[in-house]
């Protein structure tokens, strides 16, 4: 039994001496020759806790087997892990009664640590298909079974469970008009993929949810089995609704998971041992039956000698192919110089397999005799081949995975399981400018802005506490210095038992997304003030104007209080058409609609204009006007009717909000290429915050009960805006609240030449009087506003007829032909637009004049009035002076013509 190539002992007598084959030298290691007739439990005392048991059961008569058993041994003089199989079977002696114990083994240590091996790279690669950002799944034939699904799969089809082992009928079908099913079976049948192109969806996003839509990008690929058979489908995609995945990226990810699957494959193969003995020329004595399968045949069965001659190690004259293998590549001749212990890799050259090479995991020991001399050695000997070209792939595998994290645009970084930073991607060096390593460990929070550093590091530690996922948006520091927004997302990676092994995250720059996110809410909120604003101001002329009519309809007051209360509600229905008139300019400028009347306008003219307008309410709070007017040429090229309403705007704003008794300051100064006009008071100022705003749409101070001046926060915006259209510029200085304000407007100067025609507008001509009566039909539906529109055209010295709807108003122009034609444009049955054109077609009533009296005041609804024959468009509310003066001009055009010739305006 002793003659067998493989390891065994005996123990044998009542203490068990130990007795063994030379194959089993390689396990005992030092302990040989020493062991030979000892007790067993002397010569393995580290393991005889494990093997008494063993043995009593052994010696008991019943035979024990065990496979990949772990021991603790002292071959080297150094405890070793190591793992056996082995067999005890009784020995009985002459007697027939038990005497001792045989035991036979193989070391299958390095099996054991290949599946070790392999079991980790299997979850490694599980724990990256699991936190694939595509969905992936695995079906299994008969009947697509899932076998695999991971989280992003899950989320798609709107599942919060496993769906292991069940059918796919059960969880989709349509694709629209593609049977998910059919396409399935025909992937199956052929064997070749399908690829979908932004196919529609209907999925259920919550377990017990609505189906909705979705668009995704897939692929059905076929997994055929070692036969080369179809056995499953393997489903791998990305829901592009919200967001498009890189195709190339994706290819990637799949191409990567599958090589790493095939590398996995290759390291399930478990590498076989031999067992060699040589002499001290590191000629071959012996070998076992494994290492026919590392040489190609058993040396034994030839002269050791020749056959090492054909392998051309030694023989320096051999002929045969095969490269020489020099002595400092083997590892037996470094047993020779002393070494208890020699490892080396050497690569051979099969026997009767030219061409084909194996690498082989040598492990000597030196063979002495009693003397202590070395007689020889004995090598273990590994295929590792497949092992070494396994760790070449996993090495370019993780140098993808890092070609990857490199090319993505997000920044990639890795931890521990304790939260500690070990990896970050070139990105995440590219954005922050820091050095590589930098921010390994905890150097990573220096780079948060400090407002959000504790905010994140607190949801950090909450994080790897619980095992929840990571994410919160703080600011981080860009290599340019400024604090960026940027999302921050991690996700724990867990082993086989769920143990979290280390975390995933990326960093995303958001700051754009973040602006934008704050300027919608801040626009947001000024509309809501404006509304505010508005309903508060229209409501403040209203209520004068209201209580104004009540007074009047008690029919009690003389004549001079109804002329005071007309004076009051002419006052106020003055500052509401101011505020829509203001609110249609802003409009206008912001849409680039408004067209100026350029022409040569005196800008010392136009000061006299609007401090004229602004006299009134200055006066009222007491306030001192200084008006410094330097240089002689003051002329700009512009509307003079726009740039007065620019200066009034401006002084009306210093005159509420100064204290009264006030200073204020008209100033106007020239160079040579333009001309400055400022306006200073020392009124409550600006703070710093609201001078960056003040030109705005919609901005004003916080308004306060001693700041109740109204407005609707656009004047400083129309403002500035017509001084640009003016080819000028605008500016605003303050020292602060109470330090009063000094807004500067710049205006290119004008200079005239003998050769340029016109003068400087100065205004409007004053209206003369009327001097002769009309005949004026005023039709609205608005009863109240007709008449009203009427009894005052009638105070003017005309006939006036009043109707109410169109068909009406036909029948009172052919009776009493009126001159002109006051019509509303909001009519029943039948709008202003078409009433003015049957009119035209009334005989007599070509020549009559005719105004539109509406609401519609762009100058689309203009150009649509004299595009249907009107002469001349007033916006409600009318202003009555202008049309007391127009209605003159028609009265004497009349007279003096005997027709009516006017011009579209």
């Amino acid at each position: 039994m002793l003659d067998s190539k493989t390891p065994v002992f005996m123990a044998w007598g009542p203490d068990l001496s130990f007795l063994y084959n030379d194959a089993y030298l390689t396990i005992l290691g030092q302990k040989h020759p020493a062991a030979l007739g000892r007790p067993f439990q002397e010569v393995w005392p580290e393991v005889w806790a494990d093997v008494a048991p063993i043995v009593s059961k052994t010696l008991a008569g019943e035979p024990v087997y065990y496979e990949n058993f772990p021991f603790t041994i002292n071959r080297q003089g150094e405890g070793e892990q190591a793992w056996f199989n082995f067999s005890y079977v009784p020995v009985e002696g002459l007697d027939g009664q038990i005497a001792g114990l045989y035991c036979a083994l193989t070391e299958t240590t390095a099996q054991v640590l290949a599946e070790k091996t392999r079991q980790a790279e299997s979850h490694r690669l599980y724990s990256l298909f699991e936190q694939a950002p595509s969905f992936m799944a695995v079906l299994r034939e008969p009947g697509h079974v899932y076998e695999l699904a991971n989280t992003a799969y899950l989320q798609l089809v709107g599942r919060s469970k496993n769906l292991i082992g069940k059918p796919f009928r059960d969880v989709l079908h349509k694709i629209q008009s593609q049977d998910y099913l059919a396409l399935l079976d025909r992937v199956y049948a052929t064997g070749q993929p399908f690829i979908g192109k932004r196919m529609a969806l209907m999925v259920p996003r919550q377990a017990d949810g609505q189906p909705e839509q979705r668009y995704v990008d897939f692929i059905f690929q076929p997994i055929t089995g070692a036969d080369g058979v179809v056995n499953g489908v393997f489903i791998e995609g990305s829901d592009v609704t919200d967001h498009a995945r890189a195709i190339d990226e994706l290819r990637e990810s799949r191409r990567i998971a599958l090589e790493t699957a095939q590398h996995l494959d290759a390291l399930l193969q478990a590498a076989p041992v031999g067992i060699a003995l040589a002499d001290t020329e590191g000629r071959l004595l012996r070998t076992n039956a494994a290492s026919r399968l590392l040489w190609g045949i058993d040396p034994l069965d030839k002269n050791v000698r020749e056959y090492a001659q054909w392998k051309g190690w030694w023989a320096e004259d051999s002929d045969r192919p095969g490269r020489r293998l020099e002595p400092h590549e083997w590892a037996m001749p470094r047993t020779f110089q002393g070494q208890e212990l020699s490892r080396d890799t050497v690569e051979i050259e099969p026997f009767n397999e030219p061409g084909v090479h194996r690498t082989i995991l040598n492990c000597g020991a030196p063979v002495r005799s009693s003397d202590a001399k070395i007689i020889g050695s004995v090598v273990a000997q590994m295929d590792i081949t497949d092992l070494v070209k396994t760790q070449a792939a996993l090495r370019g595998t993780v140098a993808r995975y890092h070609t990857i994290a490199n090319a993505i645009p997000q920044m990639v970084w890795a931890t521990l399981a304790n939260g500690h930073h070990v990896y970050f991607n070139q990105q995440w060096y590219e954005y922050t400018g820091v050095a590589q390593g930098a921010t390994d460990g905890e150097g990573w929070k220096a780079l948060f802005h400090p407002e959000e550093r504790e905010v994140a590091a607190k949801k950090w530690r909450h994080s790897l506490a619980s095992g929840e996922p990571y994410e919160v948006e703080y600011r981080l520091r860009h290599h340019s210095g400024e604090y960026r927004w940027t999302l921050g997302r991690a996700l724990p990676v867990r082993d086989s038992e769920g143990t979290i092994v280390r975390w995933m995250g990326t960093c995303t720059d958001i700051h754009e997304q973040k602006l934008a996110q704050e300027a919608l809410q801040q626009a947001d909120r000024l509309k809501d003030e404006f509304l505010a604003m508005l309903a508060h101001e229209l409501r403040n002329p209203l209520a004068p104007i209201a209580t104004a009519a009540e007074l009047l309809s008690m029919g009690t007051l003389d004549k001079e209080g109804v002329w005071k209360l007309s004076e009051v509600i002419s006052r106020q229905a003055r500052h509401m058409t101011r505020l829509i008139d203001d609110l249609l300019d802003v409009s206008r400028v912001t849409r680039g609609q408004i067209t100026l009347d350029k022409k040569p306008v005196d800008l010392k003219s136009v000061i006299a204009e609007a401090v004229e307008q602004v006299k009134p309410l200055a006066e009222t709070k007491g306030h001192h006007l200084e008006i410094e007017q330097r240089g002689e040429h003051s002329l700009v090229l512009g509307d003079r009717l726009r740039l007065v309403q620019v200066l009034a705007n401006v002084l009306n704003n210093a005159i509420k909000y100064t204290p009264n008794g006030g200073h204020i300051a008209v100033r106007m100064a020239e160079d040579k290429n333009q001309l400055t006009l400022s306006v200073q008071d020392n009124g409550i100022g600006m703070s710093r915050k609201l001078m960056g705003l003040a030109f705005e749409l919609f901005t004003q101070g916080e308004r306060t009960s001693d700041r109740a001046q109204g407005g609707l926060g656009i004047g400083l915006a129309l403002v500035r805006s017509l001084i640009q259209l003016h080819g000028g510029t605008a500016s605003l200085e303050s020292g602060g609240l109470n330090q009063g304000s000094k807004l500067t407007m710049m205006l290119p100067r004008l200079v005239l030449d003998d050769q340029q025609p016109g003068r400087p507008d100065g205004g409007d001509a004053p209206a003369k009087p009327a001097r002769d009566s009309l005949r004026i039909m005023v039709v609205d539906d608005n009863i109240d506003a007709a008449r009203l529109l009427g009894l005052f055209v009638e105070l003017l010295g005309h006939e006036v007829f009043v109707e109410f709807h169109p068909a009406s108003a036909i029948e009172c122009a052919r009776k009493v032909m009126p001159h002109l034609c006051l019509l509303d444009i909001g009519l029943p049955d039948m709008d202003g637009y078409s009433l003015a054109r049957q009119l035209r077609l009334i005989p007599g009533m070509k020549t009559a004049v005719l105004a539109a009296v509406t609401g519609y005041s762009q100058p689309k609804d203009k150009q649509a009035a004299f595009a249907a024959g009107f002469n001349f468009h007033f916006a409600k509310p009318i202003d009555t002076r202008h049309l007391a003066s127009w209605l003159r001009d028609v009265g004497s055009q009349t007279a003096s013509q005997g027709k009516l010739e006017l011009a579209k305006v």
